[in-house]
């Protein structure tokens, strides 16, 4: 992804230049304290990504964001948490209180790439073809390997140490992190929506008082899951 940072201030630019360096699918196009000047590189390049201040001298960051005529993603940065709900309101793939820790901004990055990978033409299509369509993982199992296809998989539960992968016969269990799980799964097909939940998107029957329903299951939404949940639901809603 590329991306650019907006902050007024050197040293919190220093931090997102050091973690970005960090985060192979990242590319740091600029660094800009005056947010007029990182216009003209919005203008002039296709910029996926806005690390963005709200609290500027210059311009407040949710006003320029505003502004924006095609605008990209953007995670607001601020040291202001009342400042950082308010971005929820432009659609803000995330929003980090400063100081923020290299995890949180992982995090917030992986939600923007998710996002970015479902906004490409014909992911939609895809999401609604069979949903046994190709592709599995291999799982280990006490003493043997699994074979799971990707689309047999209806949602995937943590529980600290070990994960259980659900599918429409049977429940695996097999000694592995969310985190290595999500690795694992395309993000296209598969999205965390919760600190103990991955989903299926194909297999999401309904949405309801935040619990997405597949079969008999009600899986909850987590608080910091639900706008980048949303907003994959919101573009493919008629």
């Amino acid at each position: 992804m590329n991306c650019i940072a907006i902050d007024d201030e050197p040293l919190a630019l220093d931090i997102i230049i050091e973690f970005c360096s960090r985060i192979h699918n990242l590319n740091l196009v600029g660094t800009f304290t005056n947010p007029l000047e990182a216009v003209k590189i919005l203008n002039s390049i296709e910029i996926d990504l806005i690390f963005l201040d709200i609290h500027m001298p210059q311009i407040n960051g949710l006003e320029l964001f505003k502004s924006l005529y095609f605008p990209p993603l953007v995670i607001f940065t601020t040291a202001y948490k009342e400042h950082a709900f308010q971005g929820f309101e432009y659609d803000a793939v995330d929003y980090l209180i400063k100081p923020f820790s290299m995890d949180r901004f992982t995090k917030a990055v992986n939600k923007a790439h998710q996002l970015m990978i479902l906004k490409k033409p014909g992911v939609t299509v895809q999401m609604e073809q069979s949903p046994n369509s190709s592709g599995f993982i291999m799982v280990k199992v006490e003493y043997s390997t699994v074979r799971i296809n990707m689309g047999d998989i209806l949602y995937i539960e943590g529980l600290k140490d070990y994960v259980k992968i659900y599918t429409a016969g049977k429940m695996i269990m097999t000694k592995t992190t969310m985190k290595n799980i999500v690795e694992k799964l395309p993000a296209d097909r598969f999205l965390r929506v919760h600190k103990s939940f991955i989903v299926s998107v194909a297999r999401i029957e309904m949405i309801e008082n935040n619990r997405i329903i597949i079969g008999k299951e009600r899986i909850p939404i987590g608080e910091s899951y639900k706008i980048p949940f949303f907003n994959i639901i919101n573009r493919n809603m008629i």
